[in-house]
Formats: structure tokens, sequence, C-alpha cells
């Protein structure tokens, strides 16, 4: 991951920059997460003219908002975005949150670091089947890869970056973008140094 981060993509900040789908669908959630802190969650799904979902599983009205911040594109990067927020939704659902409206701020910004990391794990798994990495023959191998990967992105990620969403209520929309490009470029720093300190 070390090797991934410093010289395939050419550091954290290309990396980061090389997810702009995933960048602006993060902003996109970003927003909604901030919105629901500051009007609520009937006024901010008002915005979204989603106003009737408000007590409405939070899994069943994140797939309503999906089609707002994460439309189907035909690009890799659009892919990863979307299939990103698809799995940050199947996470939510299983975990039984229940309505969109009792949702508290930790949960909504544990949603957004969970599409976050989802959405780096995506971008790997995308670059790796780019260059043509073989992986196992065994289905039940290639799943287990795949989960030791979630695992260290998350891990190397996910407590890190929670400190930064602390003043998110006073955040204009340009401010999001710049708070997201950070958190991006902080995760794969993170990715990096951890991936050193694992060889």
């Amino acid at each position: 991951m070390s090797g991934y981060v410093r010289g395939s993509t050419g550091g954290a900040r290309r990396a980061a920059r090389r997810m702009g789908s995933s960048r602006a669908t993060a902003s996109g959630l970003l927003r909604v997460v901030r919105d629901f802190q500051r009007l609520g969650p009937t006024e901010t799904l008002r915005q979204l003219n989603l106003a009737g979902l408000a007590t409405q599983p939070a899994a069943d009205v994140f797939v309503a908002i999906l089609e707002f911040i994460c439309p189907p594109g035909g690009a890799v990067d659009d892919a990863i975005a979307r299939q990103a927020m698809l799995e940050t939704i199947g996470d939510l659902a299983e975990a039984g949150l229940g309505s969109f409206d009792t949702l508290t701020p930790e949960q909504l910004q544990d949603v957004f670091l969970d599409f976050v990391s989802r959405s780096i794990e995506g971008r790997v798994m995308a670059d790796l089947g780019g260059r043509g990495i073989t992986c196992p023959g065994d289905i039940a191998a290639v799943e287990s890869a795949q989960a030791q990967l979630h695992d260290f992105i998350e891990g190397a990620t996910r407590g890190q970056l929670a400190g930064r969403l602390e003043t998110l209520e006073r955040l204009s929309d340009r401010d999001i973008e710049n708070v997201v490009n950070q958190i991006y470029e902080t995760a794969f720093e993170l990715v990096a140094v951890a991936g050193e300190a694992a060889a």
C-alpha cells in the first residue's frame, strides 16, 4: 500500500486528485450531514425534494439521496464513487440504524467516513485490476484479500479523520470542498504510512 501511494499514484496529493467523482460525491454527502445538523432532517430532505422520506429507514433515504449526489456515469471514476456509496448504504442497512430522522450527527459522520474509506478501497482495486495484477483463483481467497484491504484502509484512516468534522455545521459549501480534498489527501498519506509501518 505504501508503494501504491508513493510510487504508483505519485504521492498522497496526486492520489487524492485522482478521486474526482468520489470527492464530488463526498462533498455532496458531507453537505447533507452538515444540513442535517444545521436544519434538521426534514428541511435537509426538503431541499432535495425528498421531505416525505424523513421517517423512512435511513438506508432507503440514502438510496434516494444517492441519485442527487452520485448519478450514474460511464467512467470508471464514476463507477467507483457509486459503488462506494452503495456499499456504504449496505453497511448502514446491516447496522439497522432506524429511520433517517433519528440518526445522530455521529452516525451521519460515520456514514461519510465509511464512504471515504470505501471509495479509496475501490480506487485501489480498480488500479490493481487495471495493472493486470493476478488474484487467487479461489473466490474465498479473493474475498478474504478484499476484506483485509478494507480493514487496512479503514483502520488507517477512520480514527484520524473523525476529528476533522468537529465544526462541520459552520462550514460553507466551498469550505466543505476544501475539507474533503484535505481528508482524501490525509487518508492516502495515512494509508502510505501504515503500509510502511507494516512492511
